[in-house]
C-alpha cells in the first residue's frame, strides 16, 4: 500500500505568491509542506480510494516514534534569515529526537549563502558582525543539490526554489534576519555553527547517515521499497496523473508501480 499526502502551504514573510499559483492557492505562501507529521503542520494521508490513514498508524508500521522525513517545496522571494540547524547531541538536550540535517535540489538557481569564512567564528565571538565577510556566498544553478549538514550557516537568496528534503524537525536559529523584526537566536546559532562550507553536486544517488535520496527521470516500472517517500514531481504515478508536486508514503515493499516523469526517493539509509 502507498499513501499519497494532501499538502500544508505556510505563508512566510519572505514568500510570494509563486508558490501559490502552482498549486491553485493564494497568499505569501513560502513553503509547501509535501509530506510532514510535524506537529501543526502534518498532511493528511489518503489511500486509493480517498480514506484518511493516520498517521500513528504509519509510524507503527515504520517503526519511529515520530516520522522521520520531512519534505517541502520552497520559494524565496527575499533572503531567508542567515540561520544554522543543530546536530543531534544538541538537539537532544532539549528534547528532540535528533537534528536537522537537509537537502537542496535547486529548481531555480541563484545566490545562496553556504557557511562560514574561516576565522568567522572567534570574529563572531569577538563582537563582530560583518556579515558580507564573515558568510561565504555562491551562486547556484537549476539542477544541482546541496547537503546542509547540521552546522553549516546558510540562507537562500531572492529567487531560489527548491525541493527540500530534511528529518523531521523546526529547529532553526537565526543569527540574523536582514533588519527584519523577527527573533534572533545568536547565542544558540553560535553554538551550533560550525566553519564549513556545503559544495554543489549533481544529484543521482545521495547518502547521508539519516537518509538517502534517489533521483529517477522517466522511470518504467518502479518496485516500491520499505521506509521510503516518493515526490513526484509531475506525471504518472500509481495510477494516476500528477500536475503539480505530490509526496507518497510507502507502507510496505514490492509493490509494482508505473511511472513517467521525474520521481525523487527518500529512503532510511540500510
Amino acid at each position: 500500500m502507498i499513501l499519497r499526502c494532501l499538502p500544508e502551504f505556510v505563508e512566510e514573510i519572505w514568500g510570494d505568491e509563486s508558490l501559490a499559483q502552482i498549486y491553485g492557492r493564494s497568499g505569501k505562501i513560502g513553503e509547501v509542506w509535501l509530506c510532514s507529521n510535524y506537529p501543526g503542520h502534518e498532511t493528511s494521508l489518503v489511500n486509493e480510494k480517498s480514506e484518511v490513514t493516520d498517521w500513528s498508524y504509519v509510524n507503527k508500521k515504520w517503526g519511529f516514534d515520530r516520522f522521520p522525513f520531512l519534505v517541502k517545496h520552497i520559494y524565496s522571494a527575499n533572503w531567508l534569515s542567515v540561520q544554522v540547524h543543530p546536530n543531534d547531541e544538541m538537539a537532544k538536550r532539549v528534547g528532540e529526537p535528533w537534528g536537522k540535517p537537509e537537502m537542496w535540489y535547486f529548481l531555480k538557481g541563484g545566490k545562496i549563502i553556504n557557511g562560514l569564512n574561516p576565522g568567522a567564528l572567534e570574529k563572531l565571538k569577538s563582537g563582530s558582525r560583518s556579515w558580507e565577510s564573515l558568510l561565504h556566498f555562491t551562486t547556484v544553478k537549476a539542477g544541482e543539490a546541496m547537503y546542509i549538514s547540521p552546522g553549516t550557516v546558510h540562507a537562500m537568496g531572492p529567487g531560489i526554489e527548491v525541493y527540500e528534503f530534511q528529518l523531521t524537525s523546526d529547529m532553526t536559529y537565526r543569527f540574523y534576519d536582514w533588519g527584519r523584526k523577527r527573533k534572533t537566536h545568536f547565542k544558540e546559532a553560535l553554538e551550533a555553527a560550525r566553519e564549513v562550507i556545503a559544495k554543489p553536486f549533481i544529484l543521482k544517488d545521495f547518502s547521508t547517515p539519516y537518509f538517502t535520496v534517489r533521483m529517477l527521470e522517466n522511470y518504467g516500472t518502479l518496485s516500491v521499497k520499505k521506509n521510503t517517500v516518493y515526490l513526484v514531481e509531475t506525471g504518472e504515478f500509481a495510477n494516476e496523473e500528477f500536475h503539480v508536486p505530490t509526496a507518497f508514503v510507502a507502507m510496505d515493499y514490492g509493490e509494482k508501480l508505473h511511472v513517467k516523469g521525474r520521481v525523487f526517493e527518500m529512503e532510511v539509509p540500510r
